[in-house]
C-alpha cells in the first residue's frame, strides 16, 4: 500500500501558476495537517525561509523541526499571541488555518493588515468561501490573491490520477466548484 497526502501538492501546484517558491520567504499562519503538508512541500520546493506562526507552541515546533532537519529551507517558529505584523523581505503569506471557514466567513486572521505590502502573494487554503477576509484585505492592498479552490482542483486531478490513470481535466473541475460556492 502507499500513502498519499495531496493537501501540500495541490497547495504547490497552485502556488507555482503565479510565483516559483524556490528562494522565497514564507510566512505560514498554522501548524495543523494542511500547513504540515504544504511547509514540507514548498521546502523540497526550495523555500528558503518559512516562517510559522501558530498559537500552539508544541504544534509550531514540531513543524519547525521537521523542516529544519529534513530539509534545506531555514524555518522559523513565531508564537501568534498576539497582533502579528509580516516582516519585510516577506515573498508569501499563506493561511493554513481554518479561519474565515464557512459557516465562521466573518472570522479573521490576527493580523495587521496594513503590513501586507503590495505585491506580496498571498494565499488562502480555505475553498469556501473563495475569498476570505484575508484575501479581500491582500487584494486591496495590492497582493497577489490566491484562492483555496486551486488547491482543491488540483488535489482533485492528483487523486483521481492516483486511482484511475487518467489527467482530469482541472478547468471543467475549478468551473464547477465556482458554481457550488460563488
Amino acid at each position: 500500500f502507499i500513502g498519499e497526502n495531496t493537501d501540500g501538492k495541490g497547495f504547490l501546484k497552485s502556488l507555482e501558476g503565479v510565483i516559483d517558491p524556490a528562494g522565497k520567504t514564507v510566512v505560514m499562519f498554522g501548524a495543523g495537517g494542511a500547513a504540515r503538508a504544504v511547509g514540507v512541500e514548498l521546502a523540497l520546493a526550495g523555500a528558503s525561509k518559512i516562517i510559522v506562526v501558530n498559537r500552539d507552541e508544541g504544534r509550531g515546533r514540531i513543524l519547525v523541526d521537521l523542516i529544519n532537519t529534513k530539509t534545506e529551507t531555514e524555518a522559523v517558529f513565531i508564537s501568534w499571541s498576539s497582533k502579528f505584523s509580516i516582516p519585510a523581505g516577506t515573498d508569501i503569506v499563506i493561511n493554513s488555518t481554518s479561519i474565515g471557514l464557512f459557516p465562521d466567513v466573518d472570522a479573521q486572521l490576527n493580523i495587521d493588515f496594513d503590513t501586507l505590502g503590495s505585491g506580496i502573494v498571498v494565499a488562502d487554503v480555505i475553498p469556501n468561501p473563495p475569498k476570505t477576509h484575508l484575501l479581500r484585505e491582500a487584494k486591496a492592498r495590492g497582493c497577489v490573491t490566491l484562492d483555496g479552490l486551486g488547491m482543491l482542483v488540483n488535489q482533485g486531478v492528483i487523486g483521481i490520477k492516483y486511482w484511475t490513470g487518467i489527467d482530469a481535466d482541472p478547468s471543467v473541475m475549478r468551473k464547477a466548484l465556482e458554481e457550488v460556492f460563488g
